[in-house]
């Protein structure tokens, strides 16, 4: 048998193959069609739609799909702090991008660079939400009638300077060529002035105020340090050697040993001869939910730690602080608030926090 006949028969033999597999397919699809024509359920390997995964609700989903069929999902509240608007005219430089029709929120979403910061600031594009009828971070799915861009004028970094201006110009003019939308933005002297006298202000009261604790014996072992921290309503922080009070882990009052000691290899046989207490001035309430002022919670937390770890309260020079240095500076405390009061930035307000971010 010479080789092309074997080539031949191999290939006769491979489309005879495919020809009964071909055959073999329709019977059975003609089968499955017969079958649900008299009424009984198929079951599909594979969606004729996709359906993307919610763990809210079941907006979105095709209206053929009955509810009942569907798994039962745990649901994830929104509430209305979620959609709060950020932006605000007192700290931040925005500029309005006006549209002739409303839009989705995917888009503007799509169109928004990686990052949200512009140097050291952060910038935000936000929508009028025709639904809710008020302001809010763009989310997608929902419908925008308008939309504005705003960048902060200062933060702990210092004020906005003449190049962030500009590459936020250069980034908001983008969304708005890709929305279709005209924008008018301040002008730059006017908003970099503006951001100068608020830097101004920020630094005449951003205070943060520190309590040191120093052993007065044997120093202690960081095991022994975090018993203490536990038992006073401390949680380990997000950084190294930093606890928070309660489980906000936000920076509010704050307990903190030296970042090397933390970091050491065996941390627990460094000697800790002081610790601090630290108070956030600007990013707590003048007085709390159980109408105690944070100060006074502050000193508190102090004493009880120095009565537990035999230690004594001291300022940056070891001296030993008493009872009339604390009370003194409860009375220049009220000063401060009554100012963060009277210029609309009341202490702990979600405002107050970002410009003191």
């Amino acid at each position: 048998m010479t080789i092309r006949l074997q080539l031949l028969l191999l290939g006769l033999s491979v489309l005879g193959y495919l020809g009964a597999r071909w055959w073999w397919l329709e019977r059975k699809l003609k089968n499955a069609q017969s079958t649900q024509a008299d009424g009984s359920e198929t079951i599909s390997a594979m969606p004729s739609e996709r359906i993307e995964p919610t763990m809210t609700d079941l907006q979105g989903l095709p209206e053929d799909v009955p509810a009942d069929a569907l798994p039962v999902l745990p649901t994830v509240p929104s509430t209305a702090a979620d959609r709060r608007p950020v932006l605000h005219p007192k700290i931040d430089c925005i500029a309005m991008l006006d549209m002739d029709e409303p839009c989705l929120g995917d888009l503007a979403l799509s169109l928004l660079p990686a990052t949200r910061r512009i140097g050291s600031k952060t910038w935000l594009v936000e929508g009028w939400n025709l639904a809710t009828e008020a302001w809010e971070p763009v989310v997608s799915r929902s419908m925008y009638r308008y939309f504005q861009a705003g960048i902060q004028l200062v933060n702990r970094h210092g004020a906005l300077n003449d190049v962030e201006f500009s590459e936020f110009v250069a980034k908001a003019s983008s969304v708005a060529d890709g929305l279709g939308a005209s924008t008018e933005f301040p002008e730059m002297l006017a908003e970099v002035a503006r951001a100068e006298a608020l830097a101004a202000f920020t630094r005449a009261h951003d205070i943060q105020l520190a309590l040191h604790l120093h052993a007065k014996r044997a120093a202690w072992s960081i095991s022994y340090l975090q018993q203490h921290a536990r038992v006073a309503g401390f949680v380990a922080g997000a950084l190294p050697g930093r606890w928070v009070l309660g489980d906000s882990r936000q920076d509010m009052i704050a307990l903190t040993i030296e970042t090397r000691l933390a970091l050491a290899e065996e941390s627990d046989a460094v000697p800790i001869r002081q610790i601090t207490l630290t108070l956030d001035v600007p990013h707590m309430a003048r007085v709390d939910e159980a109408n105690q002022k944070p100060f006074d919670v502050m000193c508190d937390l102090a004493i009880k730690l120095c009565a537990s770890m035999e230690a004594a309260i001291v300022d940056e020079q070891g001296r030993a602080v008493d009872v009339q240095a604390l009370q003194r500076t409860t009375q220049e405390l009220e000063a401060v608030y009554d100012r963060l009061d009277g210029a609309d930035l009341p202490a702990g307000a979600p405002l107050t926090r970002r410009l003191f971010s």
